[in-house]
């Protein structure tokens, strides 16, 4: 028997035992798609990350009064960083504001106070900014009205959610409290949804507004953080340690004694992929247990088809079949089953990403490697699942196998 007639005798073999070929192929369709899934909406998820991360800004630079080495740090307001710890002051803006690379710098106060607006009250984040300067850190788009300007005092734009967040929508020209302060909205800003550069949820003022708004819980010249964007074409990693050794420098400490934190781009990358590829491997893991319940059904399977076709493999020895020509046989019929599997597996997971993308509007990636590696494990599977059934149905004497009823 040549590989073409053993193909052919393995798919007519499995044709004549559909229910049965299709429930084992069904468990290795199963595995495959869920492996599939798994890992694109993983991935997708890390493509939006990355996405968010350059809207926050491939040269942005933000320094926070806590350590970053623990997995604390700040990034801003609705972040998971927000600072928790340690100071920064007056003193740590004007020494890294002389780094040459720095295109942008401003200081920021930040805390949480009550925003009233036509007898409705609500907790909110404010920003106090240096005005024309943030906006070059943060370039911000506005719904209505306008930014901060420098020569501003007493005024606030106001984020998205913050806008919308009352039974009347806060517009330019309304008068808001601030902890019972007045300030007149001059600009709405539009909604980002970005969690790296949170502005939705975010009252802006004046710097100056800010230091009087919560000059009780802060110290003689704190501020919360500072915010920087590099001149385009510098290293910005180089850039962060430079940034790292004057805050060190600054507060007197060193490298494990460090009271600040420095967030870049780098740092978020690295924070985030290394997360979800450990989540896509987790994930992956998990939905490859139902490959290995899918490899032992072909072994079932393989088993049992020896074990009923004994007659007929005592035929095909007499008439001149070698052992290695029957292994071969329910090799080939183990593989086929695995690789129907995988093709079928990796359908139906095309199918479920399809409807993810445009009913649910999810970020699904089918990575090419993650696809032709699925189908080579399916068929490995398959293969493996069946090299023990076909050895001990290869060593079937013909002379028994042909008494066999």
């Amino acid at each position: 028997m040549n590989l073409k007639e053993i193909v052919e005798f393995s798919i007519n073999s499995l044709y004549h035992q559909k229910l049965r070929s299709f429930l084992t192929v069904l468990g290795i369709v199963v595995g495959i798609s869920s492996v599939v899934i798994l890992v694109g909406l993983v991935q997708g998820l890390k493509a939006d990350v990355l996405e968010q991360l350059e809207d926050f800004g491939p040269r942005t630079i933000i320094i926070t009064p806590t350590s970053t080495e623990g997995g604390g740090g700040g990034i801003g307001a609705g972040s998971s960083f927000m600072p928790t710890s340690g100071k920064l002051f007056e003193k740590d803006y004007e020494r890294v504001k002389r780094l040459p690379e720095i295109k942008s710098i401003t200081k920021v106060i930040s805390g949480r106070t009550t925003i009233t607006f036509k007898d409705e009250s609500i907790d909110a984040i404010v920003f106090g900014i240096e005005a024309g300067l943030f906006d070059d850190t943060v370039p911000v788009e506005l719904e209505s009205g306008r930014f901060l300007e420098e020569t501003d005092s007493g005024v606030a734009g106001v984020g998205a959610d913050i806008a919308s967040g009352f039974d009347e929508d806060i517009k330019t020209q309304s008068n808001i409290y601030l902890a019972g302060k007045k300030f007149k909205v001059v600009g709405v800003l539009k909604p980002t949804g970005n969690s790296f550069a949170p502005l939705d949820n975010v009252i802006f003022i004046d710097f100056d507004d800010a230091r009087d708004l919560f000059n009780e819980s802060l110290v003689e010249n704190e501020i919360s953080y500072i915010r920087l964007t590099l001149d385009e074409g510098t290293d910005v990693d180089a850039a962060t340690e430079e940034i790292e050794d004057i805050m060190m420098a600054s507060h007197r400490v060193t490298e494990d004694e460090k009271d600040f934190g420095v967030i870049s781009p780098t740092f978020i990358n690295e924070q985030f992929s290394g997360v979800l590829d450990l989540l896509a491997i987790f994930l992956g893991s998990i939905a490859s247990i139902s490959l290995i319940v899918g490899g032992i059904g072909i072994s079932n399977t393989m088993f049992m088809s020896a074990m009923e076709r004994r007659k007929e493999i005592g035929t095909m020895k007499a008439v001149g079949a070698t052992q290695s020509q029957i292994r071969n046989v329910f090799l080939v019929e183990s593989s086929i089953i695995g690789l129907l599997g995988g093709i079928m597996g990796l359908l139906l997971a095309a199918l479920v990403g399809i409807t993810l993308i445009y009913l649910l509007e999810l970020t699904f990636i089918f990575d090419p490697v993650i696809t032709v590696g699925a189908l080579v494990f399916s068929m490995s599977i398959g293969l493996i699942s069946g090299t023990f059934p076909a050895i001990e149905a290869a060593k079937v004497d013909p002379m028994v196998a042909l008494r066999y009823e």
